[in-house]
């Protein structure tokens, strides 16, 4: 009876992996917004409705046995690859519709820790004939060609002051500054995300067919706009103490994504906690970024949802009817974040890969009824941007089948 039942299962199985079907390829007019499962850092990768292609983070988490402190994810699909590769790989397989050459028209950092741009350990590459390794951003960068790069500091690399960013980021940045100088030497365009416009991140081939497509700079390096014109100010407030200055966390780039009707929330990792100890309000970009941002359709949790992120503020404002939570470590989302997302009732919830382990304690908490199953997590907003639709594709595959599929949504 026992082997019955396993040829039954396996049977099951098997039928269920035959039927399921590749996304079906992007068309002129669509967003397409890929969330990308490595288990080592975060990666998001956009085809704009025009063909114009980004790529935001590029994460490389290194050797994951020196964060002995965390847990960290195992590595899908699986370790034989450095993530990098596995992203270049991903562009690639959804370039095709283009018809183009392979290549990115822009690159972005968020802010600079490995997560987010790669980790300096042995796992590094060194390559003969270059001055930098290849890890992280610094290795997609040779695989597919960038047109423009982006960064929070570029060039002078100076907030909070030039010492100062020099200490906190180290020999990382260094490898990074070099990858940045060989691509000045080469002529290619690098540039400081510039808060406050929506002329930077454009459309690079039909920007007049879609009118209602735009990006909005919202805020990094310790500025935000102010919702006017093109106007920012400081998030330290002028009776702060000398010399106080946001992390390299809350220094993060935060940008809005409009088509259409569609919106979507983009923050990097910047934090919604300030401690009444050392009274450093101005640590909470949350509330100040609620202010500015307006309703969104999908937002990407801030700082993977560990115990800072999604503030009663933030989720108030943008209000999303799906959150997606980039994942590398087995503490992320963190039941702290969970209470307050659960409260503000955000409907779904799509983990870029969550362990059974995680998902398991936030079922005995009462915080998993709307987390859908996890994987590569792809926004497809249709064309005029009235629609969209999320689908899960496998993440331990090569081909991206689809594993789950929401309804039609109607943008806000």
């Amino acid at each position: 009876m026992k082997r019955i039942l396993l040829i039954i299962i396996a049977a099951v199985v098997t039928l269920s992996i035959a039927e399921a079907k590749p996304l079906k390829a992007w068309k002129e007019g669509t967003l397409d917004i890929h969330h990308i499962s490595t288990g080592r850092g975060s990666s998001i990768f956009f085809i704009l409705p025009d063909g114009t292609r980004m790529l935001v983070d590029a994460g490389d988490l290194g050797d994951p046995s020196r964060w002995k402190h965390k847990e960290i994810m195992p590595a899908v699909p699986n370790d034989s690859k450095r993530p990098a590769e596995w992203i270049a790989r991903y562009i690639e397989h959804f370039s095709k519709p283009l018809g183009k050459e392979l290549y990115l028209d822009y690159a972005m950092i968020t802010h600079f820790d490995c997560d987010h741009y790669g980790m300096l350990d042995h796992t590094a590459i060194s390559v003969e004939g270059k001055p930098y390794k290849y890890t992280g951003m610094t290795h997609l960068g040779n695989l597919v060609p960038i047109h423009t790069m982006i960064d929070r500091g570029y060039p002078r690399y100076d907030y909070p002051s030039v010492e100062r960013f020099r200490k906190r980021n180290g020999k990382l940045f260094t490898n990074y500054e070099l990858f940045m100088k060989e691509r000045e030497s080469l002529g290619l365009k690098n540039e400081q995300f510039r808060v406050g416009s929506d002329k930077q991140l454009v459309l690079k081939s039909s920007a007049e067919r879609y009118p209602t497509f735009r990006i909005l700079n919202i805020a990094a390096n310790g500025r935000i706009w102010t919702g006017e014109g093109d106007k920012t100010r400081s998030l330290i407030p002028d009776d702060a103490p000398k010399g106080a200055a946001l992390n390299e966390n809350s220094s993060s780039c935060v940008f809005r994504l409009e088509y259409g009707d569609f919106a979507y929330y983009m923050g990097g990792d910047i934090s919604g906690t300030w401690s009444r100890k050392k009274r450093n309000v101005w640590n909470d970009v949350q509330t100040p970024v609620s202010k500015v941002f307006g309703t969104v359709d999908v937002a990407l949790a801030d700082h993977h949802c560990y115990r800072d992120s999604t503030n009663d503020n933030l989720l108030k404002a943008l209000n999303m009817n799906a959150l997606i939570i980039p994942i590398w470590d087995l503490y992320h989302p963190h039941p702290n974040a969970m209470q307050r997302v659960v409260k503000h009732g955000v409907p779904h919830i799509f983990p870029v890969g969550i362990t059974e382990k995680r998902l398991a304690e936030m079922k005995e908490k009462g915080l998993a009824n709307n987390i859908h199953k996890d994987g590569h997590i792809v926004v497809r907003v249709y064309k005029g941007g009235k629609k969209y639709q999320i689908f899960v594709l496998n993440d331990r595959s090569l081909d991206y089948e689809v594993i789950y599929k929401s309804k039609v949504f109607k943008a806000k």
